[in-house]
């Protein structure tokens, strides 16, 4: 009986092999690291995006500086509106419709859970059809990004 004796390109070609092998559940591994991660981000969008939303509804639900009658005399147009008045309108306006335009761009690049922004989606597309914001609107689109000048508009023209 004689002894076998692998070559040094035969060890290669097992190493070779080897090292495929053990490559393959580290790969797998990775991929669902950056699973996790994108769920991770989404979900941290989710919640700022929630406390976000909060904080501005809370300037209209906490009425101790008269803004939800302005709110709500603003929605219906700017025109019979003081320019201090129409100052915080367009302020919040401006904020409010930030949110969106950053909403709509996380929405875009898959940072946001689909219930999330399908609530924004509603809320915009009902303000978009307001008075007031149409004001804002015809002064101000510009100072929002391409993208959410034609969203946007598109859900004004949509009346």
């Amino acid at each position: 009986m004689g002894v076998w004796v692998m070559s040094l390109q035969e060890w290669s070609a097992v190493a070779q092999i080897l090292a495929s092998v053990v490559g393959i559940p580290s790969l797998i591994f990775v991929g669902i690291q950056v699973n996790l991660m994108t769920k991770t981000v989404k979900a941290t969008s989710s919640q700022a995006h929630s406390a976000m939303y909060h904080s501005h509804s809370a300037a209209i639900v906490d009425n101790s500086t008269g803004f939800a009658s302005l709110w709500q005399q603003g929605l219906q147009g700017v025109a019979a509106l003081s320019d201090e008045e129409r100052a915080r309108f367009f302020a919040f306006v401006g904020s409010l419709l930030r949110f969106f335009e950053s909403a709509r761009i996380q929405w875009l690049r898959k940072q946001l859970y689909r219930e999330h922004w399908r609530g924004i989606e509603q809320q915009a597309g009902y303000l978009a059809k307001q008075t007031g914001i149409q004001d804002f609107w015809r002064e101000r689109r510009d100072w929002h990004c391409a993208e959410f000048q034609s969203w946007f508009g598109s859900l004004i023209a949509a009346e």
